[in-house]
């Protein structure tokens, strides 16, 4: 039996940053890899979610160019980025087996763009505030136009860390997404709009100083709030320990705080916070990144 393998290091993303529903996310420097495996003889189907994932995005590449999938198709993940914490794990399995899938193509000569490769990859994440920046890294604005994927990436601030709950518990998105209202005021757009324009600007300007308004949500966090009731109290742990923002990341159950003193000591009252309430949670600090997922072996 022939096989070849592409192994791909994808980073874990936060998405929404508050406002930005659905249209802001961003690469941090916590990366995870994936390995798929192509053969001319059937292979074991791998287990995992992740792995999974993976490997129904690499078919669906072979799909996408009309080439016929090889005989065995699998994939191996390696990393700690948990699933269904709103850490972008979903997107970054799918971002990592349509790259892989693109290498292996006629023998490494996939070479597809991403403007090719991005539009796959929303199709099967539904969430590109998640999957451009794990393809492309640094911070993306995203916008879905019809069957247009129409994205622009801003540099990140490098002095800026995340602080990170991760709560014990999961919150899937899907689910989580049925408790958002189907409209909204014409206040609330407007308090959205803003506030989205005003972190961008925030962030371009390092004016640190303006993001605890500009994280500021009325769409979908207080929806999110009453499945996870210790979500705003940590919020406000957090700007009282230093933090210039906080916001549930992605779909939760992830809270991050924008921090540029001591991320320890907000990820400290983050967490003494959660367990005052009965919500057991580790923490990490992370950096924003500029790297989106990349090839780093082939076999």
């Amino acid at each position: 039996m022939t096989q070849r393998s592409v192994t791909v290091r994808v980073p874990a993303t936060s998405a929404n940053l508050g406002p930005g529903f659905d249209c802001l996310g961003v690469a941090l420097d916590w990366t995870g890899e994936v390995r798929l495996t192509v053969a001319d003889a059937p292979l074991p189907r791998p287990e995992g979610p992740v792995e999974r994932m993976a490997v129904t995005a690499a078919l669906a590449l072979y799909a996408h160019a009309a080439v016929p999938a090889p005989a065995g198709v699998t994939a191996s993940y390696e990393g700690d980025i948990p699933v269904g914490r709103g850490l972008g794990l979903s997107a970054a399995a799918r971002v990592a087996g349509l790259l892989a899938a693109d290498a292996l193509l006629d023998g490494g000569a996939g070479g597809h763009d991403v403007e090719v490769l991005l539009p796959l990859a929303l199709q099967l994440e539904r969430h590109g505030d998640n999957a451009a920046p794990a393809m492309l890294g640094g911070l993306q604005v995203v916008v879905v136009d019809d069957d247009d994927v129409v994205h622009v990436g801003v540099e990140p601030p490098q002095d800026l860390a995340l602080a990170l709950l991760i709560p014990e518990f999961s919150m899937p998105t899907e689910e989580t997404r049925a408790q958002l209202p189907e409209r909204v005021t014409r206040n609330q757009a407007v308090h959205n709009i803003g506030r989205a324009a005003l972190l961008l600007g925030a962030l371009s300007q390092r004016r640190y100083d303006l993001l605890r308004t500009a994280t500021e949500d009325v769409l979908h966090q207080p929806a999110r709030a009453t499945i996870f009731k210790a979500m705003y109290p940590i919020f406000q742990a957090a700007r009282g320990a230093g933090a210039h923002g906080v916001y549930l990341s992605g779909g939760g159950p992830t809270i991050a705080a924008f921090v540029t003193g001591d991320p320890g000591v907000v990820a400290g009252a983050m967490r003494e916070a959660a367990a005052a309430r009965g919500v057991e949670a580790t923490t990490r600090i992370c950096r924003l990144s500029g790297d989106g997922a990349r090839i780093v072996a082939r076999d």
